[in-house]
Formats: structure tokens, C-alpha cells, sequence
């Protein structure tokens, strides 16, 4: 199976699971304010999501971190519409064009966007000249290569990343990685299961749970992030980076 276009009922369940305080999209979100509240030391921020989606993390931290300005971009006019009809600041955006941008964003989120992306490295360039020289960036991807399977395909990714290559696009695109973790340790097991053992093709991108499950996950996931010291595996990367000088 080669890789697919991601189709409009892909599109529509991934809006559904955004908003509706799935296990898998809260935990990132933690590691994701975190990351930028850390980041920014109380300077005002001036919010760029590229690769909003349908609007669910842009929706989030616009209201948890109240931004001076924020947009959202995405290359899928399907989720685009669902993020205007939900009264946020989105727009459609070809990443391999220059950003044309009504402010110089100082804090960006790039969450699952990469992968999607056959060359991430001219992405990662045209949104270092359209950011500011004071922005962070926090990046999301999926992990282990050796993972990568028909869903991936299904999912419309080009790769999974491991933390060296991640480093490579970010230099090549204009920008110094500062930190590169692991998160979803807990998610490999079942993972690997599921896609080197049985085999399986998943469905759905994020399969529905019980509300206990649901709670169990998230929970298992804020204790990840707590401890501090992350295990050297993880069915995602979390990266914080910043326009390299020069």
C-alpha cells in the first residue's frame, strides 16, 4: 500500500477527536504549553499554529495563554472550514510557498505537520523567514521508523523520525533545536503489537475508549511528563527549537 491523500472523513474525525478531550490530543497539549510557557518567560506572545487543522490547539491555547495575535494555517481547505465555522482565526496556506502573514509570530506550534509534508525542510525554511528572531518553535512528530506501517500510509505521512533526522530538517530549515524528547513511551508496546505482530490496519487514527481508559491514558501520560527524564523511546517527538543565528 502506498502512501494516500488524507481523505474529507479522515479530516472529520480528526476534528472530532480534537474537540472532544481525547487522551492522545490532551496529553500532547500539556507537553505543548509547557513547552512554550517555559520558553516565552511571561513575554507576550504572538501565536502562529501552522498545520492548525480544524482548530482544536489553536482554540486551546488562545484561550489558556490569551495571545496578542494568532492565525492558524493548514493545507487542507476541508479542515480550514471547520476551524472558521468554530469562530477561530484560520486560513489556507501551500507550505512549500512563502508564508504571507499579517504579523511576525514569536511562538509557533508545528503538531503532527512534518510527516504530511514530502519535503519538510522548505516548510521549515519559509517559516523561519516569516517568524520573528526571537520565536520558539514546538514541534511535533511520529517515532521510530521502525514502526512505520500501512497506517502510517493510511494517515498520509512521508516518514516517522527518529530524533537525529528531526535535528537534520530543523538545521536545514533555519532552526537550532534546543530539545528533543520522547513521549507516548507507554503507547510502543501496543503499538509494535499491533503493526509488526498482528499486523493489523488500524481503522481509525485514534480509536474511541472509555471515559476510564480515557482518564488512565491521560493520566499515564502526565506522569510521563513529569518524571522529567523521559525513556530513549516513544511512539512521538517532542522538540522545542529556535531561528538558528546567521
Amino acid at each position: 500500500m502506498k502512501r494516500q491523500e488524507i481523505s474529507d472523513q479522515h479530516v472529520t474525525e480528526l476534528s472530532g477527536a480534537d474537540a472532544s478531550g481525547y487522551w492522545w490530543y490532551a496529553v500532547r497539549q500539556a507537553h505543548v504549553e509547557g513547552l512554550l510557557r517555559s520558553a516565552l518567560s511571561g513575554r507576550p506572545m504572538d501565536y502562529l499554529d501552522l498545520g492548525c487543522g480544524a482548530g482544536g490547539v489553536l482554540a486551546a491555547l488562545t484561550a489558556s495563554m490569551t495571545p496578542r495575535q494568532s492565525l492558524g494555517l493548514d493545507g487542507t481547505q476541508q479542515a480550514v472550514d471547520i476551524a472558521v465555522t468554530r469562530g477561530l482565526p484560520a486560513r489556507y496556506a501551500d507550505f512549500r510557498a512563502p508564508l504571507e502573514l499579517p504579523f511576525a509570530p514569536n511562538a509557533v506550534t508545528c503538531l503532527d505537520v512534518l510527516e504530511h509534508l514530502e519535503d519538510p525542510v522548505l516548510a521549515l525554511k519559509h517559516l523561519r523567514e516569516a517568524s520573528s528572531a526571537d520565536a520558539v518553535l514546538v514541534l511535533t512528530v511520529p517515532a521510530m521508523p521502525s514502526l512505520f506501517s500501512t497506517w502510517d500510509e493510511v494517515c498520509g505521512h512521508f516518514r516517522r523520525y527518529t530524533p537525529g533526522l528531526l535535528r537534520e530538517h530543523l538545521a536545514a530549515g533555519g532552526w537550532r533545536s534546543t530539545r528533543v524528547r520522547h513521549a507516548f513511551s507507554y503507547c510502543v508496546p501496543p503499538a509494535w503489537w499491533q503493526r509488526r505482530v498482528t499486523r493489523a490496519v488500524q481503522e481509525m487514527e485514534f480509536p474511541p475508549v472509555s471515559p476510564w481508559m480515557n482518564r488512565l491514558l491521560t493520566w499515564a501520560g502526565a506522569l510521563e511528563r513529569g518524571l522529567g527524564s523521559p525513556l530513549p523511546f516513544g511512539t512521538s517527538l517532542v522538540a522545542l527549537a529556535c531561528p538558528a543565528k546567521g
